[in-house]
């Protein structure tokens, strides 16, 4: 039996956690909520829960909460993807992106976050649409969607940028 994971199970991972976000969007329409924010991992690899992530997510919520934002946790769990907590916040969505972006950017290790923001329709809010600089590759300071299209950093480059960020948040 090999260890290695198909695509299809990162995929049946993909489509738990999209259906676990319908389910807090309709909550949030219910409940009047301002956004949903999903917070998870952003590493390269096959490894999606490398050792001091789950710190990570927990420092950023914290981050996130003394920046004033009102969260009310709906899911959380860890799957292939990595650790993840779905929420709801009572602020509106285009309030909390530009919070969520400068988290991401300057908490020690946050680029290594994945927050999303959407809204109680289920719309994301991009960064773009609100004049937010793009997200910024792990290993050099360029636009991540543009390395990663030009595949500018082999695997073991990026792993070892992974490994640093995490270092710089203090995973053992």
């Amino acid at each position: 039996m090999s260890c290695a994971r198909s695509r299809s199970e990162y995929l049946d991972a993909r489509d738990a956690r999209h259906a676990l976000t319908l389910a807090a969007c309709a909550r949030a329409r219910e409940t009047r909520a301002g956004a949903v924010v999903i917070v998870g991992a952003n590493v390269p690899g096959p490894d999606k829960n490398r050792p001091g992530l789950e710190a990570l997510l927990q420092r950023g919520l914290a981050a996130l909460a003394a920046s004033g934002v009102r969260l009310a946790p709906v899911f959380a769990g860890t799957d292939l993807l990595g650790p993840y907590r779905i929420l709801l916040a009572a602020e509106p969505a285009s309030t909390v992106k530009p919070l969520a972006v400068a988290l991401e950017r300057d908490l020690p290790g946050g680029r290594l976050l994945d927050l999303d923001v959407l809204t109680p329709n289920g719309e994301p809010v991009d960064r773009g649409r609100l004049g937010l600089e793009p997200r910024c590759c792990y290993v050099c300071d360029r636009p991540a969607h543009e390395c990663m299209r030009l595949a500018r950093h082999s695997l073991p480059e990026l792993l070892a940028a992974v490994d640093a960020h995490l270092a710089r948040a203090g995973a053992p």
